[in-house]
């Protein structure tokens, strides 16, 4: 399934400091840019944020997607971040309603912000191994991360900002972190139906606006590409199979597992081609400056 929405941009970048630059502005302007995603650095408090988010939305000759990762426990950005999650594990032993109500306030924070997406939650299956995805997880067991995952994704988008679903198909057995390397899933067909599926699953059950398709090589489906730019994965897995119609987005393009084997003007439209809507690029102005210059040339032409 190739990207339907060729209109819009699929570009998703970030920005140093507290304040919007003039380049990013002029190129959400011109219809370049569809979204940013904010980090510690742009969000130093309250007013701060509200006064960026403002200045992103007026720029924007569309809608515009403010998005944050706020998972909880070491990956947090929010300031004075006490309506932010605890260490995710510590709410499996929690009635589901303490996940809930948690969600709700840090989706609440989101919407007075000005910020429209959340970044979470991780619906991975931890307990493999895998020392640097665990922490993030909520548990080893996929129905209890399927019950989390219907809980709180309501608990989300009742306030108004977009959910998202990650890190789509499932990283539990992925021992590389694809922010450094190539990464990859040894993980049976038969095998992952009864185990990464369930939690998302749940999550398009629920009606989560959102997915982030990883960067893991998922051997047992598609041995040649990472999930992000693989159309068995995307347009076949997710969309066919667990049957959603939502917004479909790609992890970070600027992570290792991506720019050590491709080049950013050959990813964008291979993602957009295997059926993402949304290209996510971070952190490496010059790599954003490349893709901008790809999208206002050639993107246009992809179909």
């Amino acid at each position: 399934m190739a990207n339907t929405e060729n209109t819009v941009s699929p570009l998703v970048l970030s920005y140093s400091g507290p304040t919007p630059d003039d380049e990013l502005l002029g190129w959400i302007g011109d219809g370049l840019v569809s979204g940013v995603v904010l980090f510690q650095d742009n969000v130093p408090d309250d007013d701060t944020v509200r006064a960026a988010t403002e200045k992103l939305t007026a720029a924007s000759p569309g809608p515009f997607l403010i998005m944050i990762d706020e998972e909880g426990g070491r990956v947090r950005r929010l300031p004075e971040a006490a309506e932010s999650m605890l260490e995710l594990r510590t709410y499996a032993a929690e009635p589901l309603t303490t996940l809930r109500d948690a969600y709700a306030a840090v989706a609440e924070r989101l919407m007075r912000l000005g910020i429209n997406v959340l970044l979470a939650p991780v619906l991975d299956v931890g307990g493999f191994g895998t020392e640097w995805l665990d922490p993030r997880t909520f548990s080893d067991d996929p129905q209890q991360i399927a019950e989390m995952a219907a809980t709180v994704i309501p608990a989300i988008q009742d306030t108004g900002v977009i959910a998202c679903a990650k890190h789509f198909p499932g990283l539990h057995g992925v021992a590389i972190d694809p922010h450094t390397d190539k990464a990859t899933e040894r993980t049976p067909p038969s095998d992952w139906e009864d185990l990464d599926a369930i939690p998302f699953r749940a999550a398009v059950t629920a009606g989560v606006k959102s997915i982030m398709i990883g960067h893991q090589i998922m051997m047992g489906f598609d041995p040649e590409n990472p999930s992000c730019l693989s159309p068995i994965i995307v347009s076949v897995l997710l969309r066919q199979r667990l049957g959603y119609l939502g917004l479909i987005m790609t992890d970070d393009l600027a992570m290792g597992a991506i720019t050590k084997y491709y080049k950013i003007e050959h990813v964008i439209p291979k993602a957009l081609r295997a059926g993402c809507n949304r290209t996510i690029i971070c952190n490496d102005r010059e790599l954003q400056r490349r893709a901008i210059a790809y999208w206002r040339d050639e993107g246009q032409r992809i179909s």
